[in-house]
């Protein structure tokens, strides 16, 4: 597990009445790095749901961070297990689906996220684990459930241990799939664990100079490869999300060295593709030294200002976008042209000029958090038998 600082921690006096919950708490108090330590009443966690979730690029939020340790609130249930429909909201093609979240918050502080103000820790896995029943009845048709969507979940393993009684809960299942998500490469806990390929490990990856200066306290791009490579050895399916692609100053340059790296590496099954996105142009120069970035995406935002005012998919252009999706497509082609690629949130006019490059359609496309994007899953299989390459 990962050290924790923090200004202050909660601790639910429940959880010491919970013996799973309370072995959780004392295998993880030793990594946490902080002084003030109380016991959570109703108050304590009401003001900490309030705390804003401002992006960390614009204050350099360092150490300053919340944690609350509690066992299981039956007023979150649409939070446990909560049921994603973006495309409305960001205004691209997106599948929904229903994820599953134990964890709210993280210990990364990449520029352009906020969270990990505060880390609200769910300890009571077994009462969690006991309501996917009723979730796998309510949506018989879903292949993959990606866990999590409101933290990355590895670096507090093993302590925590959320991950390894989940992927033996869909180890015993035939078609549903479980899916990680992560920037890290605390990954050792989960080799030997009998997955039986039922769990999809997905890194968002990005260059090396925005795993470096942007992803900050995440693994560098050359650890996440690694282990992405570890973790494939192991026998488990993974893929790479490109979430989001930073424009740096020389993209071209950088994501050609990571799309080299990475399939030198490893054989993903699906790259996905987002462009640095859900914010307008003034979030993206308060975040980033206009120098860090290419200077004509960011001329071209600026000059569509008014144009992209409330557009979600902001602040670079439709045409941006375009133009980096396709450089990225057409540089995975040449590399290995049996690796399906698609764009996550893509838009209408996207998918017009782009879809028959990732020889999909936006009415049928596998993508990371997709319900149906896993073995099984009739594009997915297409893909990896030749039928579509």
């Amino acid at each position: 597990m990962l050290t924790i600082p923090a200004r202050r921690a909660y601790i639910d006096p429940e959880v010491r009445r919970i013996p799973a919950c309370l072995d959780r708490l004392e295998r993880m108090l030793p990594h946490i790095r902080c002084d003030d330590i109380r016991d959570l009443d109703e108050g304590a966690l009401r003001s900490v749901l309030d705390i804003r979730k401002r992006r960390h690029g614009k204050d350099d939020f360092g150490d300053d961070s919340i944690l609350i340790f509690t066992t299981f609130d039956e007023r979150r249930m649409e939070w446990y297990y909560h049921w994603r429909d973006e495309s409305g909201c960001h205004g691209g093609a997106c599948q929904p689906a229903l994820e599953l979240n134990i964890v709210d918050g993280c210990i990364f502080r990449c520029a352009y996220c906020g969270f990990g103000r505060y880390v609200i820790f769910y300890l009571d896995i077994e009462r969690f684990m006991r309501g996917l029943d009723a979730v796998f009845a309510r949506h018989p048709a879903q292949r993959l459930y990606k866990y999590s969507n409101m933290t990355d979940l590895p670096p507090f393993e093993p302590e925590l241990d959320a991950i390894p009684p989940m992927v033996a809960r869909f180890s015993r299942e035939r078609d549903r799939y479980l899916m990680l998500f992560t920037k890290s490469d605390n990954v050792d806990f989960l080799r030997g664990l009998d997955h039986q390929g039922r769990t999809i490990i997905s890194w968002s990856v990005t260059c090396d100079t925005a795993s470096r200066m942007v992803d900050k306290r995440a693994a560098t791009m050359d650890e996440r490869i690694a282990a992405m490579k570890k973790m494939q050895e192991a026998g488990y399916h993974v893929r790479a999300r490109l979430s989001p692609i930073v424009p740096v100053a020389n993209w071209r340059e950088e994501y050609t060295a990571l799309f080299r790296s990475l399939l030198r590496s490893v054989r993903p099954d699906l790259i996905t593709l987002e462009l640095l996105g859900w914010m307008d142009v003034d979030d993206l120069l308060a975040m980033f030294d206009r120098a860090f970035l290419d200077a004509a995406a960011v001329d071209a935002a600026e000059k569509a200002r008014n144009e992209l005012a409330g557009v979600m998919w902001g602040p670079f252009t439709q045409e941006t976008h375009e133009e980096v999706y396709r450089f990225c497509i057409e540089t995975v082609r040449e590399l290995s042209p049996g690796t399906p690629v698609s764009v996550c949130h893509g838009t209408a006019e996207t998918w017009k000029r782009l879809g028959g490059r990732m020889r999909m359609t936006p009415e049928s496309y596998i993508c990371n958090c997709g319900p149906w994007s896993t073995p099984g899953g009739a594009l997915y299989d297409a893909w990896h038998t030749s039928a579509v390459r």
